[in-house]
């Protein structure tokens, strides 16, 4: 029964973690206060619980190789100090705070298969609900038919977004829900059909979306599957066969760079990746005026036209102004500056090495998840903002790392 009970409260902080339904409730909203009591509360939980698991959660945090993670949170926790505003960074460090908690706990009481497969569950809610909002409630689940909030919903009207407030967000989680499905149907046999069905039902939700960064980053992922499996195999079949990947890899790479601008007008996207390619330099410049630290964590975009993004937004239409880099490593750069992204790239790196050396040392499907969602992951970010935010991805970042120690711990000693 406490299984049990701690499985659904899981599921639904990975539910409301991806974004779904509270993007619908603004500030102001008459269930807001609900929605932000409701987050108090599953934190306080989250911490009973890790308090009940406090000596495998030690276990686990004070590994050596999780010191830069550790000073990343250091940094973010600490980012209120010399930020322009205290007080919406502190919120912010806060939401990262209850999600780094939760990402730990899920990691401690739940095994890497078992993760995989309560997140397949939650995905597949998550494409049922938003099928039923767009079909059912189009004022909600389908853009530009309800309320009109920005430009974008002008632009995007009759693209659908589900239960997520934007049709990225939909596409993103769908393209994510697709490769956590398709894990979970050589993890639970007894689940294939149900399985199928949501995997398809991603699929149709991505297109519905018109999500082209995840579709195509879903797709270069899912063709690098065959490649992590043959790292399983011995090194001397192993590292010919990856120089041979890396070679093909490369050869399709230019290939897709030469052949973007068609592609992209084929899909009605222009080069410059609708405009994101033209401030992407902006900024860059507005990184070096702060280039150590940063802005504070999430307060770059805060102060609007009276703030250091006006530098920025007075390059754009009225109505058109981004709300975020729309990349990011852009995006934490200008967070926690240069000392914070770099520290971040050497845990990334790590992580990559510890997911490689994991997929060689295991058999089962779950032994790939890690480099797989680690590989989409960092891919996606190269034209979205879901790098380092308290949402479902770092969730993910944190106990598939955690899990990966676990399992060493349990069967491999590296």
């Amino acid at each position: 029964m406490i299984v049990r009970a701690e499985q659904v409260f899981s599921i639904c902080l990975i539910f409301f973690y991806s974004g779904a339904l509270s993007g619908f409730i603004p500030e102001g909203h008459m269930v807001y206060a609900f929605k932000e009591f409701s987050a108090q509360a599953a934190f306080w939980v989250t911490c009973v619980l890790l308090i009940v698991n406090w000596k495998k959660a030690i276990y686990l945090i004070a590994k050596p190789a999780n010191i830069w993670l550790l000073l990343i949170l250091i940094l973010i926790l600490i980012s209120p100090l010399w930020s322009d505003h205290p007080l919406e960074t502190s919120e912010s460090t806060a939401a990262m705070l209850r999600v780094t908690a939760f990402a730990i706990y899920f990691a401690v009481r739940f095994n890497l298969k078992e993760q995989v497969t309560l997140l397949a569950i939650t995905f597949s809610g998550a494409a049922i609900l938003s099928f039923l909002f767009a079909v059912a409630l189009p004022q909600y689940g389908v853009v530009g038919m309800g309320f009109i909030s920005n430009m974008e919903d002008i632009v995007h009207t009759g693209k659908w977004r589900g239960v997520y407030i934007h049709k990225t967000m939909l596409g993103t989680n769908m393209a994510l829900g697709i490769i956590i499905c398709s894990f979970n149907f050589f993890i639970q046999p007894k689940f294939k059909k149900l399985m199928i069905g949501s995997f398809l039902l991603c699929i149709f939700m991505l297109i519905k979306s018109t999500t082209t960064g995840a579709l195509v980053f879903l797709v270069f992922t899912v063709t690098l599957l065959p490649f992590y499996r043959a790292l399983r195999l011995k090194m001397k079949f192993a590292i010919p066969l990856f120089s041979i990947s890396f070679l093909i890899g490369g050869t399709l790479l230019a290939g897709g760079v030469i052949a973007a601008e068609q592609f992209l007008s084929s899909l009605g996207k222009d080069i410059t990746l609708t405009g994101r390619t033209l401030y992407w330099p902006l900024m860059l410049e507005k990184v070096w005026e702060r280039p150590w630290l940063g802005y504070g964590y999430q307060a770059f975009w805060v102060g609007g036209w009276k703030g250091e993004v006006a530098d920025i937004w007075r390059f754009f239409a009225p109505g058109n102004e981004p709300p975020h880099a729309h990349n990011g490593y852009i995006n934490f750069w200008l967070d926690i500056g240069t000392i914070g992204i770099s520290i971040f790239f050497i845990d990334l790196i790590f992580n990559y090495l510890r997911a490689i050396k994991f997929a060689r040392a295991t058999r089962s499907a779950e032994g790939l998840f890690p480099i797989t969602f680690l590989t989409f992951w960092t891919l996606i970010n190269l034209t979205e903002s879901f790098l380092v935010m308290p949402a479902i991805f770092w969730i993910i970042y944190v106990s598939s790392a955690l899990s990966m120690h676990r399992a060493y711990n349990a069967q491999i000693q590296i």
